[in-house]
């Protein structure tokens, strides 16, 4: 994309920014193909958004991301300065979103049931849903995005990849018996949502888990409608878990695999030979190895996926499907 002629980029941001009044609008213009539609401040810290496209409507794939972009010109909402901001001053800084999904259609969803119907849909929606927390510089990283997402709202534009991309779907399970078992922490509960409305809108009637794990409820941010979810399906379960609440035990995702996926208590055995599991979140949750050698090494901090392939599960790859499914922008 061509930047008007008369920009200089040449000039160190601070030189810069004194014209970013007028230079602004013109970057945006070049660059912006999106709008905010609407912008739900949960906290300070935890949003739900939507960004509707310029070009008509949009359909995605339940599981999969876009890539949404604020110019470096925009402001923050903190003091923080990418070091090489003089360099990168009139680009787009980008990051990877998975998508959500508002999960139902009616208002009333609460208190009303009108069935399959409601729950929403992928395709042709004049936005999409992204779930996202406001990531604060520590040490020598400074993150760029969410800073400046900090200081929109509705009717503000911004870039939106148009191309949704991404292998963690639920395209694979075609028997609409097996069970299911998704497994998140914070915003890696979007896709996990998504994919789970996509399944029982048409018909899956195995059961279906969803652990998610946040520092606090007010983190938890589809708590109510998820609830409603599970009055509407008994094959739908759903424990959302705080980890720094006074009155709630501190758990995590590893400790609810390791005890707690039993009939008794969730509804379903992790079995392998039957189960599919979907991981998303935090990559020490996940714990990927390093297969650069010979046999893999996991992560010093035990993560799901060796407990899983403790147990007889198998990482899905590309040229090797397996039943262990795990983004991978992380």
């Amino acid at each position: 994309m061509a930047l008007p002629d008369h920009i200089d980029t040449s000039l160190r941001f601070a030189d810069a920014r004194s014209s970013l009044t007028e230079w602004g609008p013109q970057l945006a213009d070049e660059y912006y193909n999106a709008t905010i539609s609407y912008f739900d401040r949960l906290t300070d810290e935890v949003w739900i958004f939507g960004v509707k496209p310029d070009d008509g409507p949009v359909s995605f794939v339940p599981g999969t991301y876009a890539s949404l972009g604020l110019g470096y010109w925009e402001p923050r909402c903190d003091d923080a300065l990418e070091a090489d901001i003089d360099d990168k001053w009139a680009k787009l800084v980008r990051r990877s979103y998975s998508v959500s999904t508002p999960m139902f259609t009616s208002d009333d969803w609460a208190t009303v049931d009108h069935g399959i119907d409601d729950l929403a849909r992928c395709d042709d929606l004049d936005d999409i849903e992204i779930y996202a927390v406001l990531v604060r510089p520590e040490d020598d990283f400074v993150p760029g995005l969410t800073p400046r997402l900090a200081c929109k709202d509705v009717g503000d534009r911004l870039f939106m990849g148009r191309k949704m991309a991404g292998r963690y779907t639920a395209a694979d399970i075609t028997d609409p018996t097996t069970p299911l078992v998704f497994l998140s922490t914070g915003t890696g509960e979007a896709p996990n949502i998504a994919m789970t409305i996509e399944l029982l809108r048409k018909g899956h009637t195995g059961p279906i888990v969803s652990v998610v794990t946040a520092r606090h409820w007010s983190d938890l941010v589809y708590v109510d409608k998820n609830r409603a979810l599970e009055r509407r399906f008994a094959n739908y379960t759903y424990l959302p878990i705080p980890t720094r609440e006074p009155d709630v035990e501190k758990r995590y995702i590893q400790d609810v695999v390791r005890t707690d996926f039993t009939p008794d208590k969730l509804g379903l055995e992790l079995d392998p030979a039957n189960v599919h599991v979907f991981v998303c979140g935090n990559p020490d949750m996940i714990g990927l190895p390093d297969e650069s050698g010979e046999t893999p090494v996991y992560p010093e901090k035990t993560g799901i996926v060796e407990m899983l392939v403790e147990r007889g599960f198998k990482l899905d790859k590309r040229r090797d499907p397996g039943n262990i499914h795990f983004e991978e922008f992380w």
